[in-house]
């Protein structure tokens, strides 16, 4: 019988001589198991993502006797370039406006010496950021004019692409000559910037001053430096000279190249309309002027063409310091035929006075577009 230590010498000779069988010579190709096959793996896996960079082929990796092994899902990212993000927003720049036009005294205005008069600029925001009231326009060079150092640009809030007209009280020297002021515009931090595509340009007023001759005064020549104002419903506003023909409030402006309700054609007139109320009114007060020996006031009176059921009533006033009294008073309704006026200004002799020029609606005020066809004063 066989001891138990015997049966074990047995058995370690019989594996001794099965493994020495499978590396005789000869015998085929070996199987890799155990460590080496893992490490077959992982070359043929480094093989297989080198091929895929240089071809862009996706081979498979069959190990000996398994199944195909697709290649990892790599997607390959060009040279220099790195993992894509989504793309962020270019943002404008925050503060940038542009000049759209004068809306009173445009360039080269004619103005007496020592008048007050107010300019306003109409400008647009061309930036991202909404301008309010802590944004300013101020003197950047040139002439005062009696400026204070800053306006606030609006009372409210301008947003990207709206419009704001802006308006400085002036005054002009009392030497004759040319006078011009440049202005920009400051935001909340203070940081300075202009107008046009770099936001680096000025906008500016720009007047002549020169003293009127003794005998003549031309009320459309100095009727943007004129305050207006327009009455009715119980209240009263400060209107910007140059506006819309509809604007409810009123209007008060320059326009040329017009046809009268005669048929006649007139160049540069000033247009006015009454504040859009039964018995709404509109008033001009001019500079001061002072009164010489032999003075008229002369002016044709009517309306536009296509007046319809126009009916207002004119008034010439003056005022002397703090007192204000009527001239002269004119009713007129569409007729087809213009009203040709001439007040004897004698009794002024010698003063310095601001005429007001003044339109009331006589009831209704539709088709109420009047004119002050060549108002002036004449020797």
């Amino acid at each position: 019988m066989l001891t138990p230590r015997f049966r074990l010498i047995i058995v370690i000779i019989l594996v001794l001589l099965l493994q020495l069988a499978c590396n005789l010579p000869g015998q085929g190709t070996p199987t890799v198991s155990g460590p080496d096959l893992v490490r077959t793996y992982a070359a043929l896996t480094v093989q297989a993502r080198l091929t895929l960079q240089a071809t862009g082929l996706q081979p498979t990796f069959t190990p000996p006797g398994g199944t195909p092994v697709p290649p990892p899902d790599v997607t390959a990212t060009p040279p220099g370039e790195g993992t894509p993000t989504g793309a962020t927003p270019t943002s404008g720049v925050c503060d940038r406006a542009e000049f759209v036009k004068d809306i009173t005294v445009p360039d080269d205005t004619t103005v007496t010496p020592g008048a007050e008069f107010i300019k306003t600029w109409q400008l647009q925001n061309t930036g991202s950021c909404t301008w309010n009231s802590s944004y300013s326009i101020f003197l950047d060079d040139g002439d005062a004019l009696g400026a204070p150092p800053s306006v606030s640009l609006t009372a409210g809030a301008v947003a990207p692409g709206e419009k704001v007209d802006v308006s400085v009280s002036l005054k002009a020297p009392e030497e004759e000559g040319s006078y011009q002021g440049y202005w920009k515009l400051r935001n909340p931090a203070g940081q300075e910037f202009g107008v046009g595509s770099k936001g680096d340009k000025q906008f500016w007023v720009k007047i002549r001053v020169e003293s009127q001759l003794a005998d003549s005064y031309d009320f459309v020549a100095q009727a943007s430096a004129a305050t207006w104002v327009a009455r009715g419903g119980g209240s009263e506003v400060t209107l910007t000279f140059g506006g819309e023909d509809d604007d409810p409030d009123g209007v008060a402006k320059l326009k040329g190249d017009l046809a009268l309700e005669n048929g006649a054609d007139a160049g540069k007139t000033l247009v006015v309309h009454p504040r859009h109320t039964d018995d709404g009114e509109i008033a001009g007060a001019f500079s001061e002027y002072t009164v010489q020996e032999g003075n008229r006031f002369k002016a044709k009176l009517g309306f536009l063409e296509d007046c319809g059921d126009g009916q207002v009533v004119y008034q010439l006033w003056v005022k002397q310091g703090d007192s204000l009294s009527m001239l002269a008073e004119w009713d007129k309704s569409c007729t087809g035929k213009l009203l040709n006026v001439n007040v004897d200004l004698s009794s002024l002799k010698g003063k310095k006075v601001k005429f007001v020029l003044v339109v009331l609606a006589d009831g209704s005020p539709e088709d109420d577009l009047a004119i002050w066809g060549s108002a002036r004063i004449i020797r």
